[in-house]
């Protein structure tokens, strides 16, 4: 990855994951937790429930598409789960890690992105905060 890239994912970025459904075919969700862990690896988290981590478990093929750091960037790669209850969060949050990068600058021709998506919690902002921080420890921390 880009060193811009790997500086703009060092926070909660609203970022589109795209993994593969027992049919193969295409499943989307948007999340915020996904830390550039240095240029060849991406980690992410996400609640054990959730059907992108059945996905991976099943296909490892994914794509992270990133609006920030003045373009749009979609990274494929392969998924790993490498804890199924990460250590240092209060939630039962499973820890991915995502490997074999292949970074793409995916905007069209002749723009550039000025700023990323924001958005707002719609709970306790200070909640959101601390998770946060937590999250992105336990993702740096891990092993």
């Amino acid at each position: 990855m880009p060193q811009e890239l790997v500086g703009f994912l060092q926070e909660p970025r609203i970022t589109v994951l795209t993994t593969l459904d027992g049919e193969g075919s295409p499943f989307v969700n948007v999340i915020s937790w996904v830390l550039a862990k240095d240029a060849r690896t991406l980690r992410l988290m996400g609640d054990g429930r959730t059907q992108f981590l059945k996905n991976i478990r099943n296909d490892p093929r994914v794509a992270v598409t990133v609006l920030g750091a003045g373009t749009a960037w979609t990274i494929y790669g392969r998924a790993t789960v490498l804890a199924d209850k990460t250590p240092g969060v209060p939630l039962n949050l499973c820890l991915v890690e995502v490997t074999d990068l292949r970074v793409y600058e995916a905007l069209f021709w002749g723009a550039r992105l000025t700023r990323p998506p924001e958005w707002d919690v719609t709970y306790s902002p200070e909640q959101a905060h601390r998770l946060d921080v937590q999250v992105f420890e336990a993702m740096r921390s891990f092993r």
